[in-house]
Formats: C-alpha cells, sequence, structure tokens
C-alpha cells in the first residue's frame, strides 16, 4: 500500500507549483513547495505528479481558496491567473464569463462554451447549453481545484481548451468546525459555516458546509440571493484499502441582471436598460463514490449520482417588432416603430431615455427542468512495464439527461423602464355577441401569449478511455491516451406564433396570412380608439392558416476517437519542459440544434425555430513549457499553446440585436498565445507575476446574421489578448497580513463586430487594484478585510457593437459597466480542530 499512502500524502499537500498566489495567512511568506503534487488525471481521479504532467497545470487548494473570500469559481480563476480574463454582460457578480486561454465557460446561454468543469467526477456544464452556473458550486466545500489546460480527451465533451477539475473536502482531512460572517457594500450580508469530524473507532467522516450570500447589487434591479448546503459522509475500511462516499449537494439561488447599456445612458452607470431580467437557479445532487485496492499496484474505482437541475428565467424583452414595419409608418424604428420613446435633451439629461406612454415589448417566461443520471467506473494498474515504472488507467462512463423546456413570450408595455406583462386589448368579446358599446361592455378573454415553446430532449454520452504513462528512465516520462466519444440528442416539440407583436391576430410571413383561432369572432377594440368598433366581427382572412408551428422535432448523433500524446523531461532535478498534443470533441447542444436556421433568428435564451443539424467542433491542441525553481526560491511556469477548432459554433447576432440570432458553424477558429509565471519571497515579502497572451481568430470566410462579411484573420470578439496578474503579500507581524493584486486587462472587440470594421466597436482595456488584509487576533478569531477596485476605475467586461436604443432610436455601442470600488469586512470563528 505505499503507493496509496505517497498518493494520499500528495494531496493533502497546501502549495504546488504553478500556483500564483500565496496563502494569505500569517505565515504566507514562508510557503514552500513540496516535493510531489498530485492532480487529476481522469475524471474519477487516480492522480498524476505535477513532474509528469505534459502541460502548465495550475492548482488550488482550500487554504487559498478560503483565505482569498472569493464568492465563486469565476473570481478566483480571475484574481490568479494569468491567462484567465472574466466578461459580464448582466452585471450580475455569480454571472461572470470566464475567459481561459480563449475558451469560454459561461452562465448565459449564446456563447460557445469550451470549457468543462467537474465537481467530484458531476459534470456542472448543464445539458442543455453546457453552461455552468457558478453560483451551483459552494466555495468552502472546495478541497483542492486543478486547472487542467489543452483538449484532453479524457474529461469529455467540452474539453476544447481545458478543464476544472474540483474536489471537495472530507472530515476526516478537514477537521474542526468555522462560521464567518461578512457585510459591506452594495448592503451586502453573508454568512458561511463548515464543520468535519472523523470517528477512529468506525472510521467514518462527516463534513457539512453552508452558504447564505444576500446582496442588492451595485446596479438598479440587480439583487442576488444565493443558498448552498453540502454534505458527505465517508468510510475508509481494510485498512485503507476500501473508501465509500456518499455526497449530497442542493442550492437554491435567485439572481437578477439588467443587460448592457447604451452609450447616452451612460451617465448614469447604474441604470437599468430595462426590467426584470431574473433567473431562479436551483438543483440537488446524491453522488455516490467508491474505490478499492485490490492489490498494492491494482486500483477499481467507480461512482453513480444523480442530479436535478431547474431553471426559470424570467427576460425583458425590449426589442420586440410591434408590426410597424412598412415605410408608412410613423416614427418607424428598425425593430418596428416606438411612437412614445422621448428623445429630447431634457429628458437625456436625467440619465435615462424617458418616455411618457408605452412601449410595446414583451416578457419572456421559460422553465428549464434536467435530470441527469450518470455512473463511470476504472480501472487502475501502476505494475512495471517491462522492467520500468508505469502507470495505466482504463475505465469507461455514461450519462443520460432528460430535459423539459417551456416557454411563453407574453404582450407587455414598458412603464418606467419596467416591462409590464398586459392582456390583449386589441380585440373584445361581449356576453350577447353584439358589438361592444357603453351599454355593452367587452369582456377581455383573448390570450396575450405571442408564441410558446415546448421541447422535450434525451441527450445520451457514453466514453471509453484510457491513458498510460511510462517511464523510460528517471528523468523521462512517456503519457499516451485517447478516449472513445458517441453523444446522442433526440428531441420533440415545436415552437407555435399566436400573435404578432402588436397584439393583432393576423401577420403574413413569405405571403402567407396567419391567424389566432382565439380571435376568431371579435370585434375590434383598440386601446388607440377605444370608439372605434368594427361593424362586424372578425372572420378568418382568405387564404390564411391557423397559427405558425416550427416543429423541433430531431434525432442526432455524434462520434469520435480523441487521441492525445505528451512527455515530460527534467533538465536537473529542479527543472524539466514538457509537451503534448491532444484532440477532443464538442458535440452540439439542444440549444443550438433548436436555433440554427439563418432564415429565422431566435431570441435567446428563450426563443427556437427549427432543428436542422450542425456539426460536431473538433479541436486540436499543441503545447510546450517548462517549470522548476531557480536560485533555491523563484519559482516558475511557462508554456506556448496552438488550438485549431474545426466546425467551430457561434452565435451570429442579427442585425440591431443583442439578444436576436441563430447558431452555426463557421469553419476553422484558432487560439494561440503564450503564459508565463513566477514567484518568490523576499524574507516578509511574497511576490508573484502571471502573464498570459492569447491570439484568438477566425480562420475561414463567413457572412453573419446582421450581413457582416468576415474574413480569415479577424479577431474573435469576446477575448482580450493580453492580461496580467501581479500580486504582492507583506506580513507586517506574525498577526497582520496585508496584501494586494493588480489586474491588467487589453482591450477586446465586442459582440456583433466580427469582422472587426467598426473601430468604435472595442471594450477598452482597464486596470484595477484589490487590497486585503488579515489579522489574526487569537487561534479562534480572524479578522479580514477585501477591497475591490480600490481606485475606483470605470471599466466594462462586456460590449456589443452597433445596436439601436429603444429610448433614442440612436444605433450605438452598448456595453456592462462593472462594479466601482467595493468594500467588505468580517470575521472567522475557528473551533475544534486537532492542534
Amino acid at each position: 500500500m505505499g503507493l496509496l499512502k505517497k498518493v494520499s500524502k500528495a494531496f493533502s499537500i497546501s502549495f504546488a507549483i504553478g500556483i500564483p498566489f500565496t496563502s494569505l495567512n500569517t505565515h504566507a511568506v514562508e510557503v514552500q513547495l513540496p516535493e510531489i503534487v498530485v492532480i487529476p488525471n481522469t475524471v474519477i481521479g487516480t492522480g498524476t505528479l505535477l513532474s509528469e504532467t505534459p502541460a502548465n497545470a495550475q492548482i488550488f487548494y482550500a487554504k487559498e481558496i478560503t483565505e482569498q473570500e472569493q464568492s465563486n469559481v469565476a473570481d478566483l480563476l480571475n484574481n490568479n491567473l494569468g491567462s484567465v480574463s472574466v466578461s459580464n454582460g448582466t452585471g450580475n457578480p455569480y454571472q461572470n464569463d470566464v475567459n481561459y486561454r480563449g475558451f469560454q465557460a459561461t452562465s448565459l446561454l449564446g456563447a460557445p462554451v469550451g470549457l468543462s468543469v467537474y465537481v467530484d467526477g458531476v459534470r456542472m456544464n448543464e445539458p442543455f447549453g453546457s453552461i455552468v452556473n457558478w453560483d451551483l458550486i459552494p466555495m468552502n466545500a472546495i478541497s483542492n481545484l486543478s486547472v487542467l489546460p489543452g483538449s484532453n480527451p479524457l474529461f469529455g465533451l467540452n474539453t476544447l481548451g481545458g478543464a476544472l477539475v474540483l474536489n471537495t473536502k472530507n472530515g476526516k482531512d478537514d477537521q474542526g468546525s468555522a462560521i464567518s460572517v461578512l457585510g459591506g457594500s452594495f448592503n451586502r450580508k453573508a454568512t458561511k459555516f463548515e464543520s468535519g469530524w472523523f470517528d477512529e473507532e468506525t472510521n467514518t467522516d462527516f463534513f457539512i458546509a453552508g452558504n447564505f450570500d444576500q446582496q442588492d447589487g451595485w446596479r438598479d434591479h440587480s439583487a442576488s440571493q444565493v443558498k448552498q448546503l453540502f454534505g458527505k459522509w465517508g468510510w475508509r475500511g481494510n485498512s485503507n484499502q476500501t473508501r465509500i462516499e456518499l455526497s449530497g449537494s442542493y442550492a437554491s439561488n435567485t439572481l437578477s441582471g439588467t443587460q448592457a447599456l447604451p452609450q447616452d445612458m451612460l451617465s448614469n452607470r447604474q441604470a437599468a436598460y430595462t426590467w426584470p431580467d431574473t433567473m431562479t437557479n436551483s438543483h440537488n445532487v446524491l453522488n455516490l463514490k467508491v474505490s478499492h485496492w485490490l492489490s498494492d499496484n491494482n486500483q477499481l474505482a467507480g461512482q453513480v449520482y444523480f442530479r436535478q437541475a431547474s431553471l426559470n428565467n424570467i427576460n425583458s424583452n425590449a426589442q420586440l417588432d410591434d408590426g410597424c414595419t412598412i415605410s408608412s409608418c410613423s416614427n418607424q424604428a428598425p425593430n418596428g416603430s416606438a411612437l412614445n420613446g422621448v428623445t429630447n435633451a431634457n429628458a437625456l439629461a436625467l440619465g435615462y431615455g424617458r418616455y411618457g406612454g408605452a412601449i410595446n415589448t414583451s416578457i419572456v417566461n421559460s422553465v428549464t427542468e434536467t435530470n441527469t443520471f450518470g455512473t463511470s467506473v476504472q480501472w487502475s494498474n501502476f505494475d512495471n512495464l517491462v522492467g520500468y515504472k508505469n502507470a495505466f488507467t482504463f475505465g469507461g462512463g455514461f450519462d443520460q439527461s432528460q430535459i423539459n423546456y417551456n416557454q411563453s413570450t407574453y404582450l407587455a408595455q414598458l412603464v418606467n423602464y419596467q416591462t409590464v406583462m398586459v392582456p390583449n386589448t386589441h380585440y373584445a368579446f361581449t356576453a350577447n355577441g353584439l358589438a361592444p358599446s357603453a351599454t355593452n361592455p367587452a369582456i377581455f378573454s383573448g390570450s396575450n401569449v405571442i408564441r410558446g415553446v415546448g421541447l422535450n430532449s434525451t441527450n445520451k454520452n457514453l466514453s471509453l478511455f484510457l491513458t498510460d504513462t511510462f517511464h523510460p528512465s528517471d528523468y523521462f516520462s512517456i503519457t499516451a491516451g485517447g478516449s472513445f466519444t458517441y453523444t446522442s440528442i433526440d428531441q420533440s416539440g415545436s415552437s407555435n406564433t399566436y400573435l404578432n407583436s402588436d397584439d393583432g391576430w393576423t401577420w403574413s410571413d413569405g405571403g402567407v396570412n396567419y391567424y389566432n383561432p382565439s380571435f376568431v369572432g371579435a370585434w375590434s377594440y383598440k386601446n388607440s380608439n377605444p370608439s372605434g368598433v368594427a361593424s362586424a366581427a372578425n372572420t378568418i382572412p382568405v387564404g390564411s392558416v391557423a397559427n405558425q408551428t416550427n416543429s423541433l422535432n430531431g434525432s442526432h448523433s455524434y462520434q469520435r476517437f480523441n487521441p492525445s500524446i505528451g512527455f515530460n523531461y527534467k533538465i536537473n532535478p529542479q527543472n524539466g519542459i514538457f509537451g503534448s498534443y491532444s484532440e477532443s470533441m464538442r458535440a452540439p447542444t439542444s440549444v443550438e440544434l433548436s436555433c440554427a436556421n439563418p432564415s429565422s433568428p431566435c431570441s435567446l435564451p428563450t426563443g427556437f425555430n427549427s432543428d436542422p443539424d450542425l456539426q460536431a467542433v473538433v479541436a486540436r491542441t499543441f503545447e510546450l513549457g517548462g517549470r522548476g525553481t531557480l536560485a533555491g526560491n523563484v519559482y516558475w511556469n511557462a508554456a506556448v499553446f496552438d488550438s485549431l477548432l474545426s466546425n467551430d459554433i457561434q452565435f451570429l447576432n442579427a442585425p440591431n440585436s443583442t439578444t436576436f440570432g441563430y447558431f452555426a458553424n463557421v469553419g476553422d477558429t484558432e487560439r494561440r498565445g503564450f503564459e508565463m509565471g513566477l514567484k518568490t519571497t523576499i524574507d516578509k515579502l511574497y511576490l508573484s507575476a502571471n502573464y498570459g497572451y492569447v491570439n484568438a481568430i477566425f480562420k475561414s470566410n463567413f457572412t453573419t446574421a446582421g450581413g457582416q462579411n468576415v474574413t480569415s484573420g479577424n479577431v474573435i470578439p469576446g477575448i482580450p489578448e493580453s492580461t496580467l496578474k501581479l500580486r504582492a503579500a507583506y506580513s507586517i507581524t506574525s498577526d497582520l497580513l496585508i496584501g494586494a493584486n493588480l489586474i491588467a486587462v487589453s482591450s477586446q472587440f465586442m459582440h456583433g463586430n466580427e469582422s472587426n470594421s467598426d473601430p468604435t466597436g472595442k471594450v477598452g482595456g482597464y486596470s484595477i487594484v484589490n487590497l486585503d488584509v488579515r489579522y489574526r487576533a487569537n487561534e479562534s478569531l480572524i479578522f479580514f478585510a477585501n477591497v475591490n477596485n480600490l481606485f475606483n476605475n470605470q471599466y466594462a467586461t462586456f460590449g456589443q457593437s452597433g445596436v439601436t436604443s429603444i429610448y433614442s432610436l440612436a444605433t450605438q455601442n452598448f456595453i456592462t459597466p462593472a462594479p466601482p470600488i467595493a468594500i467588505w469586512a468580517g470575521l472567522t470563528y475557528k473551533f475544534g480542530a486537532k492542534k
């Protein structure tokens, strides 16, 4: 059992090569590198020494995660990794999109997802759109987080640019209890707790953690309430040969955002463009993991899990075509008329584009229910091969998700920046069937649903994988592996249109007239002319058909074998180089397949049109780098990489729209760049620097929905080229530590400027400084404070090019302002831990 003890010891080490930050405790500057560090090499994870990993892997441990006081994984990565930047289109702190080496893990539908995320082997990418909801992951339950770059096929779908693998704490390794409270800017109030204990008589351990975070948000109507609970029971038997873990996770959260702002509204950066835009998100996970050492060199491991997720979105849509699209309409706007828009200087001076009445709009309510069952098993063998050290793993996994999606778009009016649902008052019904009058009042019973979507999808994923690390010498190792992946998506349902958007019952599409049968026999009774009544009830227009229905039925399957190979070579005991080549596949998701018709753009995250096929995305990545120690205490890591994607899928915005568009294969794209990191200690001072450069470009010519001609070499929007992270931490006394982080990010092209032809269509670069202070009053009590954006810089991380404001009717760039200075302070009380 020598190997098991070595692996267990390695996982308990609290610092690793490549971590670009320090522990924020009273001994932060005394951190030392361990002799060995183990990272997971499969989803279940048997572990590979960092010195044998053919990629620039990074590891975060519980102490560093806890002491940085970050509320979610996205913020943790952004503060510390040179190759990471974030963008935020909603203004909600839990809805950041993570860009790592030019690949995204996002919480919003519409962005191409190229990173996979796992917690204890449970895939956190949602089956519907592969998005990642950061608000579902409890930070104080994380034991370690590995950032594994490249197109590693062992981590399944979406691992085009990398994988994030999180493991949770257990009661034996994390004994003791702690409770923290925090408060400060934006009326934020948060508390968290954790407790772990171990029963030596029964070899069982228990761990529980919980979080509550409530804040108003810094922008209007951007409040958040996050509730998370995690628990784990474990048993170790047969002299630690057998390990059983049963864990459960629960979250119930409400997140509000307020969309990007047009430039002429930026005098009030807190303003809401429209509201409400609210997401109610919940999930429940039950996960059973079992591992057993058959012998000193053979381990069998497996897991079974069930995950239930529910997502309810309420979205205001202020760009609805209100039916006035012909040239004879007065005050015509590109997407219809905004007859009540007020654009005079006095109104704009108030900070908003004011208006005097109702502007036609809509409210969209969508509900996504997902049930996922998954299982996996693997065998690992560590016997020598032809007399040389060798590690071999073979396994497989299967998961199935049942997705039910329902969406309704309702008539609404924009009142005081809020979209308010309204009844259909265009047509009237009377009790006696006669024309409405003062003595024969109308009874409005017509539906106010503009369109509805019902979609059922069954997604199945099967994978078989193997990996082998062979050591021809003590200084050289070769790692080879691969994975066969099969994915099938079977879906049924339809998208139905019931009304034109000015609440009328007839409309034209390609020369065919449609009508809503709910209004047959109704009398015309419009709010604009209440006294005007039709001489007779409405009849079915000649040549019309009832409703407009697009079928979402379809079956799709994708399969591929994805190989990988790499090496590690130690130049000397302190320094080494590595290199690798890997391939991975991303199958289109249900939401992409249901919104892929160029002739009928849909509105994310709610509208669908039909079910054309899309091709799977394939990534091929080369990486070459090194890591080690210089001059005894200067630790370094560096890598160059090149990822080429075939059949990349992008969401192409329709003209003058931030939400309407469709998904399409756009040919080849490429992300290439380099990254480097340094850290050292000088007496009581800790210093680190991490830099990342990525050049993300389209490699094929195509035309967007808005008519832009994209050519090979155009830069992909939303991805800054350069990111720099600097940190300094100084121990003033043995109990007082003060630290500062600098985050500097270069400019990026705005979404909607895929051709790079709009010189104004860029989000400017920015730099911010964050401060942190920790003071240990005694062994149990710790006070802490954090200041974000110390110099109160005005900046943005997300932008949309060439969109028409509903208030001023001017076509301009939209951006989402980033938060101003924020200060939080709190205390942590610890008790019950072993000395």
